[in-house]
């Protein structure tokens, strides 16, 4: 046995590195279990783990992106609004927290300290945006040195008609549309279409007259949306609305949806417009589009009908449709292009230069649709609240709005209003003229820098591609400007009183300023006669004393504006 043992044990030396391995695994086991310390985790944990890091990684970079550029000012000495992240500066802060309305973001960033700089940097988001706040400067940023200054801010979406609004071209292809537009809304021109706007006078003039005879008082913006809403549908669409005894026509709802109108706007449109401007190409990506396309679409169906009737049936109304089409044949084919005829200084502030620009290529149809459109986004919100605005400063002032009547019935009376009957009510110009001076619908304006631009009387400079805002605050009431300018008083627009024009910033200066100018006066105008003549307007208990504006509709005040109407003795 001894000797059989020993045997097994010799067999077992002659392979040592096995025999210890099975002794090692046997006698000494790993210190730790491979599963002791790996914790299982369900599906679901992991998918809440990785979103939860993707949420971290994403407000890091919103954190990186809006704050990289809050030195911007610093480093260049320039005075500024010490930014927040992650709104910006604190108007734009108090504006995205619904404490102010969105025209007045500059005017309270400017407050506490810097209301007496020339030239303020601010954050809109991680936005920098320069503040030309002295008027010289203004003059160069907006008249002298356009060129530095061609373009504004564009809201680009994925719809062709929008992206070819004038408004929202840049440089030559913005100058070729500016002067061809130009031409349409000349003094001739207009004269055509006033007759249209008159007919919808009349129809205002008899609902005016059945309210007062009710003894109702009415909200002026209401009445002024119906009296604006049916002159672009007739002088420029060529459609004939009474929105006074219909106000449920298909039109106007679909028009009131289209400029956002309480009760008719989508609800997430200032969502989607500032998503636009943080993330444009985001934006055109996933086709965020501002406008309903169903509504869009609708306006569209109207004008190319309309348009294609009239090439075919050679029928011409003399509106907007018509001189938009005439002008466009001219405009290509260059005739009278050396023709300027400025009637005021307004007007040649706003000439371009278009020798060097090829006239020949664009898409008539094209320019004639978006351009139709932008004149109704454009004029809808503006001219109603225009036409409040002067209603409110007639009711609060009953001796100037005697002024006003009074020319009226001298001029024209009883008899038909007519074009050059409009031009000639001096005091009713020098009164609306008055009533837009203080910047209560608008406090500013923005231009982008297209090429690097030292500022005249600095060593500091607007880099290309930077936005800057020319603040309008310190102008409108400057004793430089107007003879008495803390009241409210027609005759600081009495050239007598030589008023500075370009101490009011209603319509903008220089070759980017509103090109519809006269035909808005126009219109309102025609609509104040319509009241005036046969009516007057007194306050009531409901009448604001002041208007702001809305915080939560940058196109609307914050009250209804009012009024009560008496047939006059």
């Amino acid at each position: 046995r001894e000797g059989g043992e020993m045997e097994r044990l010799r067999g077992l030396s002659l392979s040592p590195y096995l025999s210890i391995s099975v002794v090692d695994t046997h006698f000494h086991p790993p210190l730790f279990s491979q599963t002791e310390f790996r914790p299982e985790y369900s599906h679901t944990e992991i998918m809440w783990l990785e979103v939860g890091l993707c949420v971290i990684a994403l407000l890091a970079y919103i954190y990186y992106e809006v704050t990289k550029q809050f030195n911007f000012f610093k480093d260049r000495g320039i005075p500024f609004d010490k930014p927040s992240f992650p709104f910006g500066s604190k108007g734009s802060k108090q504006m995205f927290m619904g404490k102010v309305p969105f025209v007045n973001v500059v005017s309270e960033t400017l407050k506490g300290g810097l209301e007496k700089e020339k030239i303020v940097g601010f954050f809109s988001l991680g936005q920098p945006i320069f503040i030309i706040n002295d008027q010289e400067l203004a003059k160069h940023i907006l008249v002298k040195d356009f060129e530095y200054f061609m373009d504004r801010r564009a809201f680009l979406t994925n719809e062709k008609y929008n992206n070819n609004f004038m408004t929202n071209l840049t440089g030559n292809e913005w100058k070729k549309v500016r002067a061809l537009m130009t031409r349409v809304f000349t003094s001739g021109k207009l004269k055509m279409m006033s007759k249209h706007i008159i007919k919808v006078g009349q129809n205002l003039e008899e609902h005016i007259s059945q309210i007062a005879e009710a003894g109702q008082e009415v909200d002026m913006k209401d009445v002024g949306g119906k009296m604006t809403l049916d002159s672009i549908a007739t002088s420029m669409f060529g459609i004939e609305t009474d929105s006074f005894k219909d106000p449920e026509n298909m039109f106007r709802i679909m028009a009131l949806t289209l400029v956002r109108a309480p009760g008719y706007g989508s609800q997430t449109f200032m969502l989607k417009l500032f998503f636009i401007l943080i993330f444009p190409k985001a934006a055109k990506f996933l086709d965020i589009q501002l406008v309903e396309p169903k509504v869009l679409n609708f306006f569209i169906d109207i004008i190319k009908k309309t348009y294609h009737h009239r090439l075919e049936t050679g029928e011409s109304r003399n509106d907007l449709i018509d001189v938009i089409a005439e002008e466009m044949k001219v405009f290509k084919n260059k005739e009278d292009s050396d023709e300027q005829c400025f009637e005021s200084q307004f007007e040649k502030d706003a000439k371009l230069d278009t020798s060097n620009i090829d006239v020949s290529e664009f898409d008539s149809e094209t320019v004639l649709i978006s351009n139709a459109l932008l004149f109704f986004f454009a004029g809808f919100d503006t001219s109603s609240m225009a036409f409040a605005l002067c209603c409110h400063r007639l009711a609060m002032h009953p001796c100037l709005q005697e002024k006003v009547s009074e020319e009226i019935d001298e001029l024209i009376g009883n008899g038909p209003i007519t074009y050059d009957k409009i031009n000639n009510l001096v005091y009713m110009d020098k009164f609306m003229s008055e009533s837009f001076r203080n910047p209560t619908m608008l406090d500013g304006t923005e231009r982008l820098c297209t090429k690097d631009y030292k500022i005249p009387g600095t060593d500091y400079i607007i880099p290309k591609g930077r936005y800057v805002n020319v603040h309008f605050g310190n102008i409108f009431n400057s004793k430089d400007n107007f003879a008495n300018p803390d009241e409210f008083d027609p005759e600081n627009f009495d050239p007598e009183n030589h008023p500075n024009k370009f101490g009011s910033h209603t319509f903008g200066h220089g070759p980017r300023s509103c090109i519809g100018m006269r035909y808005a006066m126009m219109k309102l105008k025609i609509a104040l006669i319509s009241i005036l003549r046969h009516h007057k307007l007194m306050t009531c208990s409901k009448t604001p004393d002041t208007l702001v504006m809305d915080i939560k509709n940058p196109t609307a005040f914050k009250d209804p504006v009012i009024v009560k109407l008496e047939r006059r003795g």
